[in-house]
């Protein structure tokens, strides 16, 4: 029998594992910058707080979970962060997002 923490942690590292998928396959698929900065953006961060979770149940109380608390915090913070930067980047360059009629 799995012990109910072992199954939380895992059922949070799939989770963050997931995200990530999802967030992979919208860089991959999306037309344009904005769109795929926006499901990388968003998955990404989700995914890696959810994996950083698992494994800080794994880990109990102690140090190496205030660590990882400490990195869920700065994913939290520097990943919308960069991403702003970068759009808003691409936006000062006159990159035009990507309309219907641009590609079809």
């Amino acid at each position: 029998m799995v012990a109910p923490a072992t199954a939380v942690a895992a059922a949070l590292v799939a989770g963050g594992l997931a995200f990530t998928v999802v967030a992979l396959v919208g860089l991959v698929r999306l037309p344009d910058l904005y769109s795929r900065a926006h499901a990388t953006s968003k998955s990404e961060t989700l995914g890696a707080l959810l994996a950083l979770a698992g494994a800080a149940v794994v880990f109990g109380a102690g140090q190496p979970t205030l660590k990882l608390a400490l990195l869920a915090v700065f994913v939290l913070v520097t990943s919308p962060t960069a991403t702003h930067a970068i759009v808003r980047s691409a936006h000062e360059q006159g990159i035009e997002p990507w309309t219907r009629g641009d590609g079809e």
